[in-house]
């Protein structure tokens, strides 16, 4: 049997077709209320203990329930099966089901009677007119969830509804929409509002704002360089520093730049020079209409020159140039003999800070080298550090082993009222013995004890398992583990009445594979001593609030030949 280490459910069951909703009339109540129960208190039909008693006109007594139950029946004559269990032939048994009447005598009777809860866990006594009112507000009472079916101990309900039910209603931490809990997976998975990352920044984005990011928005988005001969496409981040990574680029990319002022300028010049063709002999009003109209096609052709356009200038005859004329195109030529000044100053510039980053990256780099050797040194203290710290204490650990040799060890624990105080309250539902070695080159493994039991054991029984854990000889031993265990609870009077269970392990079982996790899920026995028999017997294996456990691990035949073969002596026999 293989049993998960966490496999304590939570009290909750599906609801068996035979237990009504709470809400329904109910047939009579179980025998087991009372000690002892007479037979007038038992319906004549469902055998139970009376509910709501009714009384026949033969004498016997049924349930209000039952009575209902009997009077549907609209085609057959009823029969009271007590009258026919005293000997009266069929047609003296024949009820007459709708003279039934309350009887009163039997409900007195009840009052008064010994009762006791038949809920599992409950504790309450009491007599049977108290009884009624305990019933229903028992929290160990078993109720039916109204959302999923569901069978949970009143007591659990709210927090069942609350936290556990798969109909309950819960809202999306995204979009905030309503839905019941077993939808959230899918809703989840299709949710516009749902961050994805981005394969570039890695930043969270919501799904229906990602192509808006990756187009506009991602700092590590791609671009490209205008540059003719280069066209290079690189992440934005980085387009910058692919300007300027060497001297040699900064240079063929301020050429670029100055390759188009240069183009500028010279459509300026033309632009200019048609101007000054264009203004010919003429009146002042004339002169004043050629300049106005070669200066609106300088303006064109500046405006045009960028995207490559011919300047289109309409024919125009004038007289002279003037000198307000002149005097503007003076300006201009001074204005293009700064610009192109100021270009070669930015040229040099470059240059010299693109040397200035060569030495700095060189520089970068070597601090760089430094840092990691640095963080490398920091990595092995930290390991050495954490290896002479001691280990935190598990949680669950508890006792101490001793005797132990080749997978033969005892586990003593002591405070053993106050471990199984801790279990039923269910603080700490078990506890782990610390772990052991089966032999010099061995398993690692540990126990698992639940002292009020696991599972289907819960309540009735002490449940033992062997969980197999990662060792550090793992890669040397022979997978998956096989092998017998014995589990033995030591009479401690006596010597006589231990009681021993074993199980063999079952190679297709997970919990015997080789770990890939700090631990497998547990396997072993869910009955080891019933908790009947244990509290019993208290003065033969519990003395002195302690208890001692015996275990040995045997290996099979085939596992032992395999770690025979790692001492070098008995391999060269062979």
């Amino acid at each position: 049997m293989d049993l998960g280490v966490d496999s304590v459910p939570e009290i909750m069951a599906q609801a068996p077709a035979s237990v009504p909703p709470a809400n329904m009339t109910l047939k009579g109540f179980p025998k087991e209320i009372f000690s002892q129960v007479e037979e007038k208190f038992l319906c004549g039909h469902c055998e139970l203990v009376l509910r709501e008693p009714m009384q026949s006109t033969c004498g016997h007594r049924f349930c209000n329930f039952c009575k209902l139950e009997l009077g549907r029946n609209q085609t057959d004559p009823v029969i009271c099966k007590a009258c026919i269990t005293e000997g009266l032939s069929e047609e003296e048994s024949i009820l007459n089901v709708t003279s039934m009447f309350e009887d009163k005598a039997a409900i007195r009777e009840m009052k008064k009677l010994a009762t006791k809860c038949t809920n599992q866990g409950c504790t309450w006594k009491g007599v049977f007119q108290d009884y009624l009112n305990h019933e229903n507000t028992c929290d160990k009472k078993m109720v039916t969830c109204s959302k999923c079916g569901l069978q949970v101990s009143q007591a659990k309900l709210t927090n069942h509804e609350t936290k556990h039910c798969v109909k309950r209603t819960i809202s999306c931490q995204w979009c905030k929409q309503e839905m019941i809990f077993e939808q959230q997976e899918k809703h989840q998975g299709n949710c516009p509002n749902s961050p994805v990352r981005c394969e570039k920044c890695s930043k969270q984005v919501p799904k229906s704002e990602m192509k808006t990011h990756k187009e506009e928005e991602c700092p590590n988005r791609t671009v490209e360089c205008p540059v003719p001969d280069c066209n290079m496409k690189l992440p934005l981040d980085q387009f910058y520093s692919h300007i300027g990574k060497t001297p040699q680029a900064t240079q063929k990319h301020m050429t670029y730049l100055f390759s188009r002022i240069q183009k500028l300028e010279k459509q300026i010049e033309q632009v200019e020079t048609a101007s000054a063709s264009a203004v010919g002999i003429g009146t002042d009003g004339g002169a004043q209409a050629g300049l106005d109209q070669a200066t609106g096609g300088a303006g064109s052709g500046v405006a045009g020159a960028e995207g490559g356009a011919g300047v289109h200038m309409a024919p125009y005859t004038g007289n002279v140039l003037g000198t307000e004329e002149k005097q503007k195109l003076k300006l201009h030529e001074d204005l293009m003999a700064v610009l192109h000044g100021e270009i070669l100053r930015c040229i040099k510039q470059m240059e010299a800070m693109g040397h200035k980053l060569e030495v700095e990256t060189k520089t970068t780099e070597k601090l760089k080298n430094s840092i990691q050797a640095i963080e490398r040194q920091m990595s092995t203290f930290e390991e050495r550090l954490q290896a002479l710290a001691p280990p935190t204490p598990d949680p669950l650990e508890g006792g101490t082993l001793f005797d132990n040799k080749d997978g033969l060890l005892t586990w003593k624990l002591d405070s053993f009222s106050q471990i199984r105080r801790a279990a039923v309250n269910e603080q700490k539902l078990c506890v782990c013995s610390p772990s052991f070695f089966t032999g010099p080159v061995g398993y690692k493994m540990r126990i698992r004890l639940f002292t009020n039991g696991d599972g289907e054991a819960k309540g009735k029984s002490i449940s033992a398992f062997i969980q197999l854990q990662q060792g550090p000889y793992d890669d040397l031993l022979p997978w998956p583990f096989m092998g017998k265990i014995f589990l033995m609870i030591v009479d401690q009077r006596n010597f006589r009445e231990h009681k021993v269970v074993s199980f063999s392990a079952l190679p297709d079982q997970q919990a015997f594979q080789k770990p890939q996790t700090e631990a497998n899920i547990a396997s072993g026995v869910p009955n080891l001593i019933l908790l009947s028999e244990f509290q019993d017997t208290q003065d033969k294996y519990l003395v002195r609030d302690t208890v001692y456990m015996r275990v040995h691990v045997e290996l099979s035949d085939t596992v032992r030949d395999k770690l025979s073969t790692l001492n070098p002596k008995n391999f060269l026999r062979r």
